[in-house]
């Protein structure tokens, strides 16, 4: 797993979560006819979650979320 993933599994674990839902790991990247359908679903993933994380400035996985800028 990136250093990313790790971070954000970190992250639950201290906090209390037992489970962590990775969208680019759930969900096929590469398959627009999966990720049409998937897509139609998160608002029941996302709607019922506790915490949400978002990495939206990282150029890619192997900084982690809590890289200095």
């Amino acid at each position: 797993l990136s250093k990313l993933f790790r971070d954000f599994i970190v992250t639950a674990r201290e906090l209390g979560f037992s489970y962590i839902w990775i969208y680019s790991l759930c969900i096929i990247q590469d398959d627009p006819d999966n990720s049409v359908r998937e897509s139609a679903l998160m608002s029941s993933v996302y709607g019922c979650s506790s915490l949400n994380n978002a990495a939206s400035g990282a150029l890619d996985g192997s900084l982690g979320c809590f890289a200095e800028r």
